[in-house]
């Protein structure tokens, strides 16, 4: 085959994310608002607007919003520089990342793997195929959540964003998955659920692979993935290796 490994992101793309995503947003937006008027931050500032500025409106979470493609210190970020409490922003990122952490793993009835996707990642296994993660998510949220859907074991790399490494889409994540497991970056493909998992596999220079399970509408994914396909689950992994 002309490909050895496959580098997954998480949510979306194995975990189903918008019930996860949109409940743990909630809730740690309204923990967040509390602190944040709790030390001073300005007051007028409302839950609904600190969701839309992360991308949520509603029941949508929008596939460019930095909830469903950044990490959580972006997040942060927009919220501090929105509330402006009496704190540090390092305090405020600390309390923020505790805040979505505490959420999932309080929640554990929130995390469920995509259909067919544990099948699949076991078959895909069995065939010899290296599989990593690269997720924007915080380790304990990863790890967390991978253990609790049954996927953590099937995995010879996991890579998450808390702060220590570039998150995507620079290809810091995908290198490392490279190094750490003897692997060129044309050897792997990269599955994602949004534009930036796409742009992520480019810049690293590996194939991409985009899916309809998460935020992203085949029509943003098409113009830089090289296939798009409804789920990880339909991946026919000797199809594409005739397509490409």
């Amino acid at each position: 085959m002309k490909f050895k490994a496959l580098l997954f992101d998480k949510d979306g793309t194995l975990l189903e994310f918008h019930n996860m995503w949109l409940n743990v947003s909630r809730s740690a937006c309204e923990q967040i608002k509390n602190y944040s008027d709790a030390n001073r931050g300005h007051q007028t500032v409302t839950i609904v607007e600190l969701l839309s500025a992360i991308g949520v409106e509603g029941n949508i979470v929008h596939n460019h919003g930095l909830l469903a493609s950044n990490p959580v210190e972006d997040t942060a970020l927009a919220w501090f520089e929105m509330l402006q409490p009496d704190v540090s922003l390092e305090a405020f990122t600390r309390v923020t990342k505790a805040a979505f952490n505490d959420q999932v793993e309080d929640n554990p009835d929130w995390i469920a793997a995509l259909p067919g996707i544990t099948e699949k990642l076991g078959s895909l296994k069995q065939q010899g195929m290296i599989l990593g993660i690269a997720t924007a998510d915080t380790k304990d949220s990863t790890l967390y959540t991978l253990a609790q859907s049954g996927l953590s074991d099937l995995f010879d790399y996991i890579g998450y964003s808390d702060g220590d490494i570039e998150p995507k889409p620079a290809p810091a994540l995908l290198n490392a998955f490279c190094q750490q497991c003897g692997i060129e970056p044309h050897e792997v493909i990269m599955f994602g659920d949004t534009v930036s998992d796409m742009e992520f596999g480019h810049n690293a220079g590996a194939k991409k692979v985009g899916v309809l399970t998460g935020t992203a509408l085949r029509s943003e994914l098409e113009p830089i993935a090289d296939l798009v396909i409804p789920s990880v689950a339909h991946f026919d992994a000797h199809a594409f290796n005739e397509l490409i």
